[in-house]
């Protein structure tokens, strides 16, 4: 359908509806006595961590972020946690199928490996650099942190667009149980339960523990544009796809115990695992020109482990040192390959805060070493097809070490608020990296609050940018940003504001380029190559509001941006211009209702291989989802879910195709 207006004009409306909400909704609030707060300890005014490494009042939290609770994230309407983020402010996604497929998360338009992600406190990457989201199930997770820009201070190479931190529940309090099971189209069936609580005296032993199972027989991912799709418009002619479904399955457990063996020391473990075995579409290429479509299965391995001690040295100083582990194995298999990469990381943390009168300073020193193993087949890597170079380093044994130092000081004087950071890591391969950065907050009244933040960061590439054969190029640089935001934000005990302004620099920014037909460099076999951008900068703004008023809770985020390189002129590839998100919810007796929407420009797909145009164009697209749920009785409850209402056809990377309607429905039970 032609777009009947443009990109400027709809983030125009959408900007202007949001602010045109905020004065009616505050009124409607002040004059209602039964209020609570949309933004207030749960879930509105939460306690943050990840912002500055210690829990803070979300009102005292400088950088800017977003709090996803427990109730909104059953709430969603979701089977990903891509599909979730998706819903957020400042977050794009761009996905190759379905749930268990590949996807990429954007914070304020930077790349999927420019923000940092942690569960529990442990870093969670790939050879690929970021995470790999579709081992990661929503079932087992409590909440969710995302904090915006720079971070590099706080916790170095990767968070140059921010950090998300996902929870895992935790135990505390009596024993309690949760279990859900449910079913829906594609024959997707989703099963998870948790046990959680205190045992010993005074309750000083925490445990949880929680299971997650999940299968879905899929749908065909190759969109009629994808150049792989025989009967599709664009067929290049060769290598030619299924269009068969493509399913996946997802095992996964978490669980934690912790003993707070004396008053202010405490000392416990966690572990999280997932397997994630999906398909993908694929062909057999060793008959050429006789080539066999077939699908082929990818599985991806996760394990995080890690052990810490929290103690109070003194009623001045706090100490926390953290020993953790975390393997991201990924294997290929098709009718001629058996492929696989693993990325085992080992970590070593020790921070110490300090109270001095009202402030804070805060110590850390880090080391961390990551491997990249890869053992690829000839197969794989067309050694086996002739290409000049292609056996050449199939297979890789590589190792980065970090060691790292940083401080930071936070401090307050009346309505003045303040943190300085500066941070330096030392590379095995890159030397020394250092990073600063400083935040400001005024309250011009006790509800609204002008910020202002500055920060640098950097980004060491990926083992698959420096080494993946058919791929990888050794002479790719290092990213690096600067970063300054300026906003407000208003606070009452019904209504929430956030307004922000930024200006992202980032250098070297790496973008895979596609070749058309053969590369120029033979050596980059694999049909694409990463290359530096020499400077991409991001302009933005984002408008979050949100509050509930008795029964109804509403949520609205609006984002405008252009992520454009100052060489070429070129954008970014899969980063639209502006996003919309608007969620209601409402309870009513034992029923809850609610609707999420989100709004999505047009964007492109890709850069030539001469870097002189964008190409792919991929349309705007608006998704409306709807939900429900019935309290049965005390600790049951029934609940369904209908994604994608009016069966909207949109891509989020070219050539792909992503679910139509579809519907979720369950059985939920929560001791309570």
């Amino acid at each position: 359908m032609k777009q009947q207006f443009s990109n400027k004009q709809c983030a125009s409306v959408l900007l202007a509806a949001l602010v045109s909400s905020v004065i009616p909704f505050t009124n409607a609030a002040a004059q209602t006595p039964n209020v609570s707060v949309s933004n207030a300890v749960d879930p509105l005014n939460p306690i943050i961590v990840t912002a500055t490494r210690t829990p803070k009042s979300g009102n005292d939290v400088l950088a800017d972020y977003t709090y996803i609770s427990r109730e909104e994230i059953e709430n969603s309407a979701q089977s990903s946690l891509p599909d979730l983020l998706q819903q957020q402010r400042g977050v794009q996604i761009s996905t190759n199928g379905g749930a268990g497929n590949i996807a990429s998360v954007y914070l304020r338009g930077t790349s999927n490996a420019q923000s940092l992600v942690l569960i529990d406190g442990v870093k969670v990457d790939s050879v690929g650099g970021g995470a790999i989201w579709s081992a990661i199930p929503l079932a087992l997770i409590d909440h969710i942190e995302i904090i915006y820009g720079p971070q590099s201070t706080f916790y170095g190479s990767d968070a140059m667009g921010g950090v998300i931190q996902i929870f895992t529940k935790k135990g505390g309090g009596p024993a309690q149980f949760t279990a859900s099971a449910g079913y829906g189209t594609y024959n997707t069936s989703i099963t998870n339960a948790a046990m959680y609580g205190s045992l010993g005296k005074e309750n000083s032993i925490n445990y949880s523990v929680g299971v997650s199972q999940e299968n879905s027989a899929g749908f065909n991912t190759v969109a009629n544009n994808n150049r792989a799709n025989q009967s599709g418009s664009n067929y290049r002619g060769f290598g030619a796809y299924p269009t068969t479904p493509t399913g996946y399955t997802r095992l996964a457990a978490n669980g934690s115990l912790s003993n707070k063996w004396s008053r202010g020391q405490e000392v416990g473990l966690q572990i999280f695992t997932s397997r994630n075995q999906w398909q993908y579409p694929g062909n057999e290429y060793s008959t050429y020109p006789i080539e066999t479509p077939e699908t082929n299965i990818g599985i991806n391995q996760l394990s995080i482990f890690s052990a810490y001690s929290k103690n109070e040295i003194t009623t001045n100083w706090n100490s926390f040192f953290q020993v953790s582990s975390s393997s991201n194995a990924t294997q290929g298999l098709t009718s001629k390959s058996n492929d696989k990469l693993v990325t085992p990381t080992y970590n070593f943390l020790l921070q110490n805060d300090f109270k001095i009168g009202t402030d804070k300073l805060q110590v850390l020193l880090e080391r961390n070493m990551q491997y990249a193993k890869m053992d690829n087949t000839a197969y794989i890597t067309y050694c086996n097809y002739g290409y000049s170079g292609a056996c050449n380093g199939i297979n890789i044994d590589q190792l980065r070490t970090t060691n790292s130092v940083a401080g930071s000081y936070e401090l307050r004087r009346g309505s003045h608020l303040a943190t300085a950071a500066i941070r330096n890591d030392e590379i095995s391969q890159y030397g020394s990296k250092a990073t600063y950065s400083a935040a400001y907050g005024y309250f011009l009244t006790k509800e609204l609050r002008f910020n202002a933040n500055y920060g640098t960061g950097f980004r060491a590439p990926s083992f698959n940018d420096l080494y993946y054969p058919g791929y990888g190029n050794v002479n790719i640089k290092p990213e690096s940003n600067r970063n300054f935001e300026t906003g407000f934000q208003y606070e009452t005990r019904s209504f929430g504001a956030r307004l922000t302004a930024y200006q992202n620099r980032i250098d070297n920014f790496i973008i895979p380029i596609i070749c058309s037909g053969a590369c120029a460099n033979p050596l980059y076999y694999s049909g694409s190559y990463p290359s530096n951008f020499s400077l991409v900068q991001i302009r933005g703004a984002s408008l979050g509001v949100d509050g509930r008023v008795n029964d109804l809770t509403l949520k609205a985020s609006a984002d405008v941006m252009s992520t454009v390189d100052q060489t070429t002129g070129l954008s970014v590839p899969n980063r639209a211009n502006w996003v919309g998100n608007i969620l209601a919810d409402y309870k009513f007796q034992k029923f809850n209702f609610g609707t999420n929407i989100t709004m999505t420009g047009s964007r492109w797909g890709a850069v030539n291989s001469t870097q002189t145009a964008n190409i792919n164009n991929l349309e705007s697209y608006t998704l409306v989802g709807l939900y429900g749920s019935y309290q049965i009785e005390k600790n049951l409850s029934s609940f369904v879910r209908w994604n994608n209402v009016f069966n909207t056809s949109y891509q989020t990377s070219y050539g792909y195709a992503n679910a139509g309607s579809n519907v979720f429905v369950g059985l939920r039970y929560a001791m309570q």
